[in-house]
């Protein structure tokens, strides 16, 4: 089902076309993923585009894992680069990268549809991090806690970092 549900958020976010849901359907049955629409779906041709979608919606429902909102994509997608930065997995001006891009594609608004400045956050830091290595330390603990704000989704403030890591010159 991971599987699946990795191709119904690529599929959200414009990454996968309809055209490739049956396949992933197939795939998906092939693994020992089944429902009525699965199948359905799972037998159309590459041609099938517009009952591709349909079907893939109602088999997602009827999985129990519903389509979700491209912007509920994007911020657990961040959540999971967050993790790996903090879990140590991920390296600090990667992940920030990351992050940024896929907090600004969510439009710079939280889950909620609220203005979110940790987008905006994470960009400049990262500006600053190719600006000021010789404050990588610092800078690198300001990205961590911008994480640790993502992990919770608590964070639209800017609060604690010094201004000169927050503003380029």
């Amino acid at each position: 089902m991971e599987d699946l549900g990795r191709a119904a958020d690529d599929y959200i976010l414009g990454l996968v076309g309809a055209e490739e849901l049956p396949l992933a359907a197939a795939q998906a049955l092939a693994r020992g993923v089944d429902s009525p629409a699965l199948r359905e779906l799972a037998g159309l041709g590459r041609a099938d585009v517009r009952d591709a979608t349909d079907l893939f919606d109602r088999a997602m429902s009827e999985l129990g894992r519903p389509l979700r909102a491209p912007r509920a994509v994007l911020w657990e997608q961040a959540r999971q680069v967050a993790a790996g930065l903090l879990a140590g997995t991920a390296t600090t001006p990667v992940a920030a990268g990351r992050i940024a891009a896929l907090l600004c594609s969510a439009d710079h608004l939280d889950e909620r549809g609220r203005s979110s400045e940790l987008a905006t956050r994470f960009e400049v830091l990262s500006v600053d991090w190719d600006d000021y290595p010789n404050d990588r330390p610092a800078i690198a603990e300001q990205i961590k806690a911008a994480a640790r704000e993502v992990m919770d989704q608590s964070g639209t403030r800017l609060d604690g970092p010094s201004k000169k890591f927050l503003m380029s010159p």
